[in-house]
């Protein structure tokens, strides 16, 4: 669906996040003190967004955040239809819920059906170490880490990635485009729009609290597919 990077899982195959990014991976990884901060997290509750190409509705998003029993959960929904006129398939479809616990990532499921290919993750955090696998590869993630979400404050910030869709680590680079007014629900607010390069590939829109409203991103026939947050 996106210009992200593509990977084809091997069986029994191990990554970590030191391992992908070299030695200077460590430094990349945010401090656990920003974790901590409640702040990051929204507050319970439903954010929808409207996809839409050249004009037209091709699909939805939508996050549910909610707190319970010391945990913090988001649920993202995605549906995508962009078939093109020549009738070329191109539809998404994705389902993920992750776990926060004391500021950390503590688990991922989710699973995607990316134009027929399917993608099923499940990890979660063992001793420090984040483990799962995706397809039955296993893999491993060291230290702290963002899901490619986007919802997370932080995201634009960061220099890795963890990708809810395939288990794998990209690594990023999020550069400030400026202040902008975006229609939101009717209105418009100004917010921060932010280009996020590299392993996945973004525009993202945040506004004055941090909270995600607006996303675009470029199709495989190269047109835009924005979100407008309702």
């Amino acid at each position: 669906m996106s210009r992200d990077d593509e990977w084809a899982p091997r069986p029994r195959t191990r990554r970590t996040a030191l391992g992908l990014a070299g030695g200077a991976a460590a430094a990349l990884l945010l401090p656990a003190r920003r974790a901590a901060a409640q702040r990051v997290f929204p507050a319970d509750g439903t954010v929808a967004f409207v996809a839409r190409r050249q004009g037209n509705v091709v699909g939805a998003h939508r996050i549910d955040f909610a707190r319970r029993e010391g945990r913090f959960s988001v649920r993202s929904d995605i549906v995508l239809d962009v078939r093109g006129a020549a009738g070329l398939p191109d539809r998404y479809v994705h389902h993920a819920e992750e776990i926060w616990r004391d500021g950390w990532l503590d688990a991922v499921v989710s699973d995607t059906d990316d134009d027929g290919r399917r993608y099923r993750v499940r990890a979660e955090r063992e001793d420090g170490i984040f483990t799962g696998t995706v397809n039955g590869a296993a893999f491993t993630v060291s230290g702290y880490i963002i899901p490619s979400s986007l919802w997370h404050r932080d995201t634009p910030n960061s220099q890795i990635l963890f990708d809810t869709v395939d288990g794998r680590v990209k690594v990023v680079r999020g550069e400030l485009v400026g202040r902008e007014d975006v229609p939101v629900g009717g209105v418009r607010v100004t917010a921060r729009h932010f280009a996020l390069y590299g392993g996945i590939a973004r525009d993202l829109w945040y506004d004055a609290d941090s909270a995600l409203v607006r996303i675009a991103l470029i199709g495989r026939d190269g047109v835009p597919v924005v979100f407008e947050k309702q």
